[in-house]
C-alpha cells in the first residue's frame, strides 16, 4: 500500500505498543503446505481433512502453519504449541503461555494470499477479498447497506458499483472483527464509507450515533487483485507491513 512498502522478512520482531504488523503470507508456496501439516493440532488437521478440493485443503494448511510460525516468533514459542481459545461468536485468540502475554492477531484469507494482523495493546480486524470475485452488487449491497450507505453506492456510476461493494464490505468486515462480534452484529446496522476511492472510515455506529473518531481504518493493498482493510480502536498506532519468506519447516 502507498506509503507503506510490504517488507520482505522471515521472523517477526517485537512488536511494540503503538504498533500493527500485518504479514502478507502466500498460501501456495511449494510445498509449504505438506510440511506445515506437521504443525498443525488435530482439529486443524480434522478441519483440513474436510474441505473437499486439494488445492483448498493445501491454501488452509499453509495459512495455519504460517500463523503457528509467525505468532511463535512474536511470543519466543515453538509452532506446535500455540494454542488457541475461541470467543462467544467464534473470534479466535491466543491462550497466553506465560503471564503478561498479550499478543492480539486476526487473520483473513481469500484464494492464494492471507494476511495477518498482530499487535500487543488492542483487538484488531482485518479482511482481504479478490477483486474478481463474482458478486451480484446490487442484491448483496441491499442486504449489507445501511440507508446512507445504499444512497452513496446508488449515486455511483455502473462501472464502479462492484469495486465500492468489496471494498465496504472488507471495512465491514474488518470491523466486526475487530469486535469479536460475528455476524450476530448485522453489517446493515452501521456505516462505513462506500466508494473504494473514499477515505476509509466508520459513518455510523451499531447504536446509530456518530461517535466514530475512536476507530481508524486503514485499506491494503497487498496485490493488483485483492482489496483489504484494516481497523483498530484509537489514532495512536502506526502500521508495518511485511512479505513473509518462509524459511525450512
Amino acid at each position: 500500500m502507498a506509503g507503506n512498502p510490504w517488507e520482505p522478512a522471515q521472523q517477526p520482531t517485537a512488536a511494540l505498543p503503538g504498533e500493527i504488523h500485518v504479514w502478507r503470507i502466500d498460501l501456495e508456496v511449494p510445498g509449504h503446505a505438506a510440511a506445515g501439516n506437521a504443525l498443525l493440532a488435530a482439529d486443524e488437521a480434522a478441519r483440513a481433512a474436510r474441505l473437499h478440493y486439494a488445492h483448498h485443503r493445501a491454501r488452509f494448511i499453509a495459512g495455519r502453519s504460517a500463523l503457528r510460525i509467525l505468532l511463535g516468533g512474536y511470543l519466543a514459542t515453538p509452532p506446535r504449541e500455540i494454542r488457541f481459545r475461541y470467543g462467544p461468536r467464534g473470534k479466535p485468540a491466543l491462550v497466553p503461555a506465560r503471564p503478561g502475554d498479550t499478543v492480539h492477531f486476526n487473520f483473513s484469507n481469500s484464494g492464494a494470499l492471507g494476511l495477518l494482523a498482530v499487535c500487543v495493546d488492542r483487538e484488531v480486524g482485518i479482511d482481504l477479498e479478490m477483486c474478481d470475485r463474482t458478486i451480484s452488487e446490487e442484491p448483496l449491497a441491499r442486504h449489507i447497506f445501511s440507508a446512507g450507505e445504499w444512497t452513496a453506492f446508488d449515486r455511483l456510476p455502473p462501472g464502479r458499483r462492484k469495486q465500492a461493494v468489496l471494498a465496504a464490505w472488507t471495512r465491514k468486515e474488518a470491523y466486526i472483527k475487530a469486535l469479536g462480534a460475528g455476524f450476530s452484529l448485522p453489517l446493515n446496522s452501521f456505516s462505513v464509507s462506500v466508494p473504494v476511492d473514499s477515505e476509509p472510515a466508520l459513518l455510523q455506529l451499531p447504536d446509530g450515533s456518530g461517535a466514530h473518531s475512536n476507530w481508524k481504518f486503514v485499506p491494503l493493498d497487498p496485490h493488483p487483485e485483492y482489496l483489504g482493510s484494516l481497523t483498530a480502536r484509537g489514532e495512536d498506532w502506526t502500521l508495518h507491513c511485511f512479505d513473509w519468506q518462509p524459511g525450512p519447516v
